[in-house]
């Protein structure tokens, strides 16, 4: 069945009148978004079918509630609504729930929207799917993330191995992390103060050999008169960075690990954010020693909510993976 056919048959001009039009507006936002980044008609196309389809599951199924206020119960039986109601394949039904969490996962990073928490996230693929940000993709290791930035160095990628690591050691929102400035970077562990998330200000933090990278980008950027980290172009030419090519930047990481690791990983801006959490709620960075044990030392969920800046330690625990049959496991020695 292909994605036209499946469209024309759930949409209709009369019912699409009757959508909330809250989502209405986030989704015109989030397209609006692609739109921007230059995506081709085609792609723009597709994203606008499959979020009117999602839309519409809302108003007939969920009381037309506002999409950012549904929890994961409502996200699964969206699933099995694309799989078991309309008959889609594993595939396309995957690829609607992409959809999903991708508009969501605009408005966890957009400060305009007051989101914290894309439940949607928790919602596994169907079976025999890639979908991006399933577990094993969305979370980058320790281990990974050094190897990445070891080979963005070897590769001359000086100011991306800065960025990658930038957004981990912080877990910036990808607008927070744009804000850095350069100056003071250098004298100790944070930056300028950044504007987050309900007007939010702090700095964000970094560690010491973060600190090592930022100095040797430095010294090879020479002197400028800009005042971001971030700079694109050379000589006369150089200037700041744009807000997307922040992304871009991202994405191109994504495949450069994707190469050395000989399979896809994608990951973006954000995941950055869930894997440094993640990191840290389970003592998994050997640069912080805990000096009672001398390994890794692992913060409580209240400190790591007070690092990400969340206002409920809810929102922190939802940013990092479900341990609950592990710790089960644990508990009885199995």
């Amino acid at each position: 069945m292909t994605r036209g056919r499946v469209y024309n048959r759930i949409y209709s001009d009369e019912e699409w009148v009757e959508v909330n039009q809250i989502n209405i507006a986030t989704a015109q936002d989030w397209i609006d978004e692609y739109k921007q980044r230059r995506k081709k008609a085609s792609t723009i196309k597709q994203y606008s079918n499959d979020v009117r389809i999602i839309l519409i599951y809302i108003k007939r199924h969920l009381n037309n509630r506002n999409i950012l206020e549904l929890n994961k119960k409502d996200f699964r039986n969206m699933s099995l609504w694309f799989s078991d109601d309309l008959k889609l394949s594993n595939a396309r039904a995957n690829g609607l729930m992409s959809c999903v969490r991708s508009l969501l996962t605009f408005c966890e990073e957009d400060d305009e929207y007051d989101y914290d928490n894309n439940i949607a996230k928790k919602v596994k693929g169907l079976p025999k799917e890639a979908v991006r940000t399933d577990e094993n993709n969305f979370f980058l290791s320790f281990k990974q993330v050094m190897k990445l930035r070891d080979e963005l160095v070897k590769r001359g990628k000086l100011q991306h191995a800065v960025l990658e690591m930038m957004l981990y050691d912080s877990a910036g929102r990808r607008n927070e992390i744009f804000q850095i400035n350069k100056e003071g970077l250098l004298d100790g562990n944070k930056t300028n103060m950044v504007i987050g998330k309900r007007g939010k200000s702090f700095p964000l933090v970094y560690l010491n050999d973060t600190r090592e990278f930022i100095k040797s980008y430095l010294e090879e950027r020479g002197n400028d008169n800009i005042d971001c980290l971030w700079i694109i172009g050379e000589g006369e030419n150089k200037r700041s960075a744009t807000y997307d090519s922040l992304y871009d930047r991202v994405v191109y990481m994504s495949k450069v690990l994707s190469e050395i690791e000989g399979k896809t990983i994608e990951f973006f801006p954000h995941s950055f954010r869930h894997s440094r959490i993640e990191c840290l709620l389970q003592g998994l960075d050997p640069r912080i020693i805990d000096p009672k044990t001398g390994k890794p030392k692992k913060f409580t969920l209240e400190e790591v909510q007070k690092f990400a800046h969340h206002s409920d330690p809810k929102t922190t625990q939802d940013y990092s993976k479900d341990h609950t049959e592990e710790d089960i496991d644990n508990m009885f020695g199995f």
